[in-house]
């Protein structure tokens, strides 16, 4: 095998590595905390950072506030969150971790994009740039069309 194809082999390896690993985790999450992992990582940035609304969810996970909306259904259901007016705009909705919550994620482990969150940042500005554009230059290869990702 030449020098490319083994390169080719190791990126595409990596690459399905960090997808078996995220689908493990997810189902981790699912079988050992009956929640999903996206649920998880909302509810981990509702600890991390506090109070947000459903479109500040959103935007952060990248999905749609309608589709947020029925994952916070979920994890108010089961105790983990709660929704509360906006003391400053009646209009507004925040979206809170409870106690429950906050014990929960002390004792979940991290998955491989709460992972990356909290460990890029600590990278030099040079070497972020350069994955990303790799990142880049993958989905481009790839031809991922985002609409199916959302």
């Amino acid at each position: 095998m030449g020098e490319v194809e083994e390169l080719v082999q190791s990126i595409v390896q990596r690459l399905l590595t960090l997808m078996r690993y995220q689908h493990r985790y997810s189902h981790r999450v699912r079988d050992e905390l009956h929640m999903s992992g996206r649920q998880l990582s909302i509810l981990r940035y509702l600890v991390e950072m506090g109070p947000r609304s459903v479109g500040e969810i959103s935007r952060r996970f990248h999905i749609r506030d309608g589709t947020t909306s029925p994952l916070l259904d979920r994890l108010e259901e089961q105790g983990y969150i709660q929704r509360r007016r906006c003391s400053h705009d009646n209009r507004r909705v925040l979206v809170e971790a409870t106690e429950k919550g906050r014990e929960i994620i002390g004792h979940a482990p991290l998955g491989a994009i709460d992972q990356l969150r909290a460990q890029l940042p600590d990278l030099p500005l040079e070497e972020l740039q350069i994955i990303d554009q790799a990142l880049q230059r993958l989905s481009e290869i790839a031809l991922v069309d985002e609409t199916l990702l959302t």
